[in-house]
């Protein structure tokens, strides 16, 4: 109807919970469009032809003027769905170990791990609040996404406003135990203010690394525009200060949904703007294609977590070794 209209750019007005499916037909936010629906949009918006609702967010795209409409990328969570896998299942089959049920982990000098102590609920909670829910482990799963996005992360249940999905957890580094690994890639860190204010202190937590002991978060994939989950710190972090001179450092991350998800939807997160996103270009000229992934491990090559609050080169395998164990 655009095209037999003689139209040129498609807007609309996003809710929280459908950016994603509008990324997929091609429509972005003003900040990821291109220059001429970028023009598009501030002509429109200083005319008053077009205003968004609250709490929505406009996007846009240009409409195709080929002769045959794109096809309609539907989100396919419902139909030929394929079976993930639960944690036991996703660390056999891609060769790490599980620990979500005890936490963080360093490497003493005699090889020996040293579980990090568990920390006191009210510590643990300082800055959120006491009634937030948390999703059941057991109803997460892995699952393959796709030869585009390759492995990712589902909820069997819906998942509501604000509950916390799921720990950061792997093991500990310090800045010079991080510069040893030989395989950089899996290890993340934290924001550069909360990075620096850690080596002021003396804290020696800088990274986490989830290449051999982690947990199902290892397979959430980048959604630079859309995301559904943000990375939260526990405690909040605090500068020092006159009233505070030790400030607060964060000793735990989780990862906290943004919206109400509902169950089957992909999970993602921002890797935030460090991270190299070198597929984004030649995604852009697919129908339907968006930077929603990399391959599995991938995306922790900026080892670094850009912000606490937005903000390995594998193949990918086929549907048919989904349910296959690799030798690890």
């Amino acid at each position: 109807l655009g095209r037999r209209l003689g139209l040129q750019t498609l807007v609309v007005s996003a809710t929280d919970e459908s950016r994603a499916f509008w990324v997929r037909q091609g429509l972005h936010a003003k900040t990821f469009c291109g220059a001429a629906e970028k023009s598009a949009m501030s002509s429109l918006e200083q005319r008053g032809l077009v205003t968004s609702f609250q709490n929505t967010t406009l996007m846009a795209a240009p409409i195709p003027q080929g002769l045959e409409p794109p096809p309609l990328a539907l989100d396919q969570r419902d139909r030929d769905r394929l079976p993930g896998l639960k944690a036991r299942a996703a660390a056999s089959t891609h060769c790490y170990e599980d620990i979500n049920d005890k936490g963080s982990f360093w490497v003493a000098a005699d090889g020996s791990r040293q579980w990090r102590a568990p920390y006191p609920a009210d510590e643990m909670l300082t800055g959120v609040d006491p009634n937030v829910k948390w999703v059941p482990y057991k109803e997460l799963e892995a699952f393959f996404a796709g030869p585009t996005r390759g492995w990712g992360l589902r909820c069997t249940r819906d998942i509501k406003d604000t509950e916390f999905v799921v720990e950061i957890v792997g093991r500990c580094l310090s800045f010079e135990e991080y510069e040893q690994l030989e395989d950089k890639t899996y290890a993340v860190g934290f924001p550069e203010n909360i990075s620096e204010a850690k080596r002021a202190a003396g804290d020696r937590l800088q990274y986490i690394d989830p290449k051999t002991e982690g947990g199902l978060w290892r397979f959430i994939n980048d959604s630079e525009e859309a995301p559904n989950l943000r990375l939260v710190y526990i405690p909040r972090f605090e500068k020092p200060s006159a009233k505070n001179p030790d400030g607060v450092l964060p000793k735990r991350a989780f990862l906290q949904a943004l919206h109400d998800i509902p169950a089957g939807v992909e999970l993602t997160w921002d890797y935030g703007p460090a991270y190299p996103r070198p597929w984004k270009e030649a995604e852009a000229s697919e129908a339907g294609g968006q930077a929603l992934r990399v391959d599995e491990g991938g995306r922790r090559a900026a080892a670094k977590w850009a912000s606490a609050e937005p903000g390995r080169s594998v193949s990918s395998p086929t549907p048919a070794d989904v349910g296959a164990a690799e030798r690890c």
